[in-house]
């Protein structure tokens, strides 16, 4: 297992959210991405979209501006094809 490291900084919710989905899409299950945030509604958001797409959401860490959160691929994850981000995960 390896662990990436992910800037979205200066991008909310939506954009932020498929920029993610993207990079995990390139990911084995197994590996982490860590996702560097500054937008404090990403510890409410990326829990939710996990959830959703199946994949683990590790937990975050904060310093009060910047969230550095852990997320896991599963071998359960809804994928999509990297490229494809508006595509049905599978």
């Amino acid at each position: 297992m390896s662990i990436n490291e992910f800037d979205t900084t200066g991008h909310k919710c939506v954009k932020m959210l498929l920029k993610i989905r993207a990079r995990m899409a390139e990911l084995p299950a197994g590996e982490q991405l860590v996702v560097i945030s500054d937008d404090p509604t990403s510890i409410y958001d990326l829990p939710a979209w996990c959830h959703l797409m199946r994949h683990e959401y590790v937990g975050y860490e904060s310093d009060g501006t910047i969230y550095r959160h852990t997320l896991a691929v599963t071998a359960d994850s809804a994928r999509v094809t990297a490229g494809k981000v508006w595509a049905p995960p599978a």
